[in-house]
């Protein structure tokens, strides 16, 4: 009987408990999934973006870290609009874990939704969980986030355009506002003028107003064609 038994058992392949069994899929066959999943997102259909999100993150993640990052931000959410609090905190907590400077975008999503992330997110600085001045991991470090020189070309064209294009609202808009208006008025008077000069004299004041208003106008475009090259060259000297 030992003998059969040894028999038996020297025959039954070894299997490891240690090592379970990974749950694999092709790249293709994951990116395919990944798309499926933000679509559902992005149309709102929270019930089946939970579904398809969560089966990519668990019981095995099968994401790169760039898009585990935004599952986890999307699968929070579409927990929080179905109402699942604790779930969604439970993927905000996540995120945060991961990259605690993590921010919300306020045009995706509402202000609720962010204050109650934001919460989450003194919560577990308060706990030590995370730190506050954690540095940002770049999930897409080939990609850098570096913002260019607009082109020079930009600063010689009226109407604030050189300041909108150097980064200076304000002044951007303060040249378009003062150019439209001093444009306008001159273009009112030219036309009154015209309109004058058909049925008799006009008299020599409203010309002189015309001159005057249109002086103004080429000497303000002016000043802001060079108030913006002269800020372009302090902003974005030449390397």
């Amino acid at each position: 009987m030992m003998l059969a038994w040894t028999v038996v058992t020297c025959c039954i392949p070894a299997t490891s408990w240690a090592d379970p069994p990974k749950a694999t899929a092709p790249a293709d066959e994951v990116s395919s999934l990944w798309e499926t999943a933000v679509n559902y997102f992005k149309y709102q259909d929270f019930d089946k973006a939970v579904e398809r999100i969560a089966a990519l993150l668990y019981p095995v993640n099968r994401l790169d870290l760039r898009r585990e990052l935004k599952a986890r931000e999307y699968l929070g959410a579409s927990y929080w609009w179905q109402g699942k609090r604790d779930a969604a905190f439970d993927e905000f907590t996540a995120l945060l874990v991961r990259v605690p400077q993590t921010r919300l975008e306020p045009a995706q999503y509402p202000p609720k939704m962010i204050d109650d992330f934001e919460a989450r997110r003194k919560r577990l600085i308060d706990t030590g969980v995370i730190k506050g001045d954690s540095v940002l991991i770049d999930p897409n470090p080939q990609v850098p986030n570096v913002e260019g020189a607009p082109p020079l070309g930009l600063v010689f064209f009226p109407f604030g355009v050189g300041q909108f294009a150097n980064r200076e609202p304000t002044k951007g808009w303060l040249m378009l506002a003062g150019q439209a208006i001093l444009g306008g008025v001159s273009a009112g008077y030219y036309l009154h003028n015209r309109d004058l000069g058909r049925v008799g004299p006009r008299p020599l004041a409203n010309d002189v107003t015309q001159i005057a208003i249109g002086a103004a106008f080429w000497t303000l475009a002016a000043w802001g064609i060079w108030d913006a090259y002269s800020s372009y060259r302090t902003q974005w000297p030449d390397k």
